[in-house]
């Protein structure tokens, strides 16, 4: 074999290409990392701040729905924020919201059936029941409920003829939040 004095010279371009794409996978799988698990909390805080929305909503919706009577003693809507957990793992009842006669937030005529979808989607938003656990069910449960609460406001919004979302076909979003409760079934009771 003839010693080429060039051929070192001649593969320098496929040295230089083969050493670049070595270079290049070990970077793309270090930034790849990187990136892939902040886009994953990205999703995982849009997710849950839409689960907290919801979770919101019917929390008002609760606290708007009149009671059939007065008794404290009723297992109506109103006690729907029951229990929280606190930091040492005991549950705490927590605070109501009072509604007060002049409260520019509208009364919703008592319905049983509006009560029960308000207390489903309070149970499938209640963030002590979320788990927060990245394996494969958990994440499945965590959309398959997150699924069915949005199905249940967009119920409850057909029931109050509200459109708290801003737009029935689409997911919740910041812009959305800004919610009017005196909504057009309120402004027929005033007419």
């Amino acid at each position: 074999m003839i010693y080429d004095p060039f051929e070192t010279v001649l593969d320098l371009e496929d040295t230089f290409y083969k050493e670049g794409h070595e270079l290049g996978v070990q970077d793309g799988r270090h930034i790849g990392q990187i990136e892939g698990r902040l886009f994953g909390l990205e999703k995982a805080f849009e997710k849950y701040a839409t689960m907290g929305r919801l979770h919101g909503l019917s929390i008002i919706w609760s606290a708007r729905l009149s009671s059939v009577s007065q008794n404290p003693e009723s297992d109506h809507v109103d006690d729907i924020p029951r229990q929280s957990p606190t930091t040492d793992g005991e549950a705490q009842n927590a605070p109501t919201i009072p509604m007060e006669a002049s409260s520019p937030i509208s009364r919703i005529p008592y319905n049983t059936r509006l009560e029960k979808h308000i207390r489903t989607l309070y149970a499938l938003t209640e963030p002590a029941s979320l788990s927060t656990d990245n394996t494969e069910d958990a994440v499945s449960d965590f959309d398959d409920r997150l699924k069915r609460a949005k199905g249940k406001v967009k119920i409850i919004e057909k029931m109050l003829d509200e459109d708290v979302t801003g737009d029935n076909d689409a997911p919740a979003r910041d812009e959305d939040l800004e919610m009017d409760f005196t909504s057009k079934s309120s402004q027929r009771a005033r007419s």
